[in-house]
C-alpha cells in the first residue's frame, strides 16, 4: 500500500507545474507552523474567559458540527488550495503576460500587501453583499448563517461553491500586484485567523478600534437572527466599507441571537461520527435542493415577528 502510494505522490509531483509546487512549498510554511495553532488555542482560550453568551460552552456540540467543516476545509487548502492559486497564476499570466502594476509602479512589498489587503477586503465586502442579494447565491450561503452557536469553526462553514467564488477574489488582487507566492498565503493565514476570531463566542467590540475593524461583536450582528438586522455590516475587516455604503449597525454593544429564519441545522447531541457526517452530508446538499425557492429569511408583508422571550405582543383588538 505505502509503495503505491508513493507512486502516486511521485507521478503528482512529476504532473504539477512548477507554478502551482510554489504555492504549495508556501502552504506548508504558514499552515504548518506552530504559532497558526497557538493563535486557535488563544482564541479558545478568549472564548473561556470572555465569552459573549455565557450560556454557551466552548466545547459545544455546534463546535463539534463544524469541525466536520474545519476538516473538511483543512483537507481543501493543503490538496487543493495552493493548486487552486496556481491554476489562477497560470491563467493570469496566460492572459496578461505576467504584467504587474509593481512592474510599471515600483512598490516595496510592504506597501504591495497592505495595498493588496485593502483591495483584498473591499472585493471581499462587494462578493459578501452579492451573495446575500442573488438568491441562488444566497442558498450557498445561508448555511453559513444557519450556525445557531457561533464559534471560532463557523468561519469555515463554507460551502465549496462559494469558496471558488471568494478565494478567486480574494488572490486575483494580490497577484495583479505581484505579491510574491509566501506573500499571498501568508495573507490569506492572516485572514483565516481573523475571521475565525470574529466568528467566535467572544463578548467584546475591541474598544476604541471598533471604527476601523470589524470586531466578534460587529460580526455577530451580520449573523443575527433578528429582521430589524438583516443585510447588515458586511465588513470582513475593515468597517470602512459599511459605513459607505450605509450598511453599517451602529450599535457597537449588542449581541443577538444568530441564525436564518426558517433555516436550521440542529447539531448532533451525541459524539457519533457517522450522525456528524450525515449531517455535513445534508448541509452540503441544502442548497442545491432549495436553488429554485425563495429566500427563507424574506417575510411577508404585515406578518407579525415573535416578540422576545418574556415580552408580549401589543393588543391589536381595539383597532
Amino acid at each position: 500500500m505505502i509503495p503505491l502510494l508513493n507512486s502516486v505522490l511521485d507521478w503528482l509531483r512529476a504532473v504539477t507545474p512548477s507554478q502551482v509546487k510554489e504555492y504549495y512549498w508556501a502552504a506548508q510554511e504558514v499552515y504548518l507552523t506552530p504559532w497558526f495553532w497557538a493563535f486557535m488555542i488563544s482564541i479558545l482560550f478568549l472564548e473561556w474567559v470572555r465569552p459573549g453568551v455565557r450560556t454557551q460552552r466552548v466545547f459545544s456540540w455546534g463546535l463539534a458540527q463544524d469541525f466536520v467543516w474545519f476538516n473538511a476545509d483543512l483537507a481543501f487548502r493543503v490538496a487543493a488550495l495552493p493548486a487552486f492559486v496556481g491554476l489562477l497564476k497560470l491563467l493570469y499570466d496566460s492572459t496578461t503576460g505576467g504584467r504587474t502594476i509593481a512592474a510599471l509602479v515600483p512598490l516595496p512589498l510592504p506597501v504591495k500587501i497592505v495595498a493588496a489587503v485593502v483591495i483584498f477586503d473591499f472585493l471581499q465586502f462587494g462578493n459578501h453583499w452579492i451573495r446575500h442579494k442573488v438568491r441562488p447565491f444566497w442558498h450557498f450561503h445561508s448555511i453559513h448563517h444557519s450556525q445557531r452557536e457561533l464559534n471560532t469553526f463557523t468561519d469555515l462553514r463554507i460551502h465549496s461553491v462559494e469558496y471558488c467564488i471568494a478565494e478567486t477574489l480574494a488572490f486575483i488582487p494580490m497577484l495583479g500586484l505581484g505579491v510574491p507566492a509566501l506573500a499571498v498565503m501568508g495573507v490569506g493565514g492572516f485572514r483565516m485567523w481573523y475571521s475565525r476570531f470574529v466568528h467566535a463566542n467572544i463578548g467584546t467590540n475591541l474598544g476604541p478600534l471598533k471604527h476601523i475593524f470589524v470586531s466578534p461583536q460587529y460580526h455577530r450582528i451580520h449573523h443575527s437572527i433578528e429582521p430589524r438586522h438583516q443585510d447588515k455590516n458586511f465588513g470582513v475587516l475593515l468597517t470602512v466599507w459599511d459605513r459607505m455604503a450605509g450598511t453599517m449597525n451602529r450599535n457597537y454593544d449588542e449581541y443577538p441571537a444568530t441564525g436564518v429564519i426558517g433555516l436550521e441545522f440542529p447539531p448532533p447531541q451525541r459524539f457519533a461520527p457517522i450522525a456528524f457526517l450525515r449531517d455535513f452530508l445534508r448541509m452540503f446538499l441544502h442548497p442545491f435542493r432549495v436553488l429554485g425557492r425563495p429566500d427563507t429569511r424574506q417575510i411577508a408583508a404585515g406578518a407579525m415577528v415573535q416578540p422576545p422571550a418574556g415580552k408580549q405582543q401589543p393588543d391589536q383588538s381595539a383597532s
